[in-house]
């Protein structure tokens, strides 16, 4: 019997929006998980792509449910960089990740090479893009993820359009797959026009 993976697309602003944004945006991940599990049972993995933000609130649901944890790093580095000197709280984040990174490698592992590269970009595409690529493509072993959780509202030529595009393309799209935690008139950070 195969896994079924679930992974997750969205901003990595969601850490710096409002508190109770990021409460009920936890809430209806876990939701999302929990539901899957009922379907699923054991055999439900989620897969995350290691970022602060979304793939952060989606790795710590996993944790709080106790469901097998996959980070789909796309490169060495990566989680140093974006949860370090990059991180959208402007402060180190790495020990935080070191904990969901321990989980994940307890309950399934950690992948630090998407593209096979310390880059961050190969063929003109971003190592974020690569990693999108292969939660929803996959590779000869893997077929891509199953289904997906997606942060709405996505904003347009955002690392998440460009995941939901590969979604359309692959045929996995489904309009249920967003999840939308305020009313659309809302400032949330990752709805605001590109810069």
């Amino acid at each position: 019997m195969t896994d079924a993976v679930l992974a997750g697309t969205g901003s990595r602003s969601l850490v710096i929006a409002p508190k109770e944004t990021r409460l009920r945006v936890l809430d209806l991940v876990l939701e999302r998980i929990a539901a899957r599990v009922l379907e699923h049972g054991s055999r439900l993995v989620v897969m995350s792509g290691g970022a602060e933000g979304m793939d952060e609130c989606l790795a710590r649901a996993a944790m709080r449910l106790q469901v097998r944890l996959w980070l789909a790093l796309p490169n060495k580095g990566y989680a140093r960089h974006y949860w370090g000197r990059a991180s959208q709280l402007g402060r180190d984040r790495t020990a935080e990740f070191a904990v969901i990174a321990d989980y994940a490698e307890r309950t399934t592992f950690v992948m630090e090479q998407v593209h096979g590269t310390s880059a961050l970009t190969l063929d003109g595409l971003h190592a974020n893009v690569w990693r999108n690529l292969f939660m929803v493509d996959g590779c000869r072993s893997f077929p891509g993820a199953d289904d997906f959780v997606v942060l709405g509202p996505v904003r347009p030529k955002s690392g998440t359009a460009h995941c939901v595009k590969a979604l359309q393309a692959a045929g996995k799209w489904r309009d249920d797959m967003v999840l939308n935690p305020a009313p659309a008139d809302a400032q949330l950070p990752w709805a605001a026009a590109d810069r």
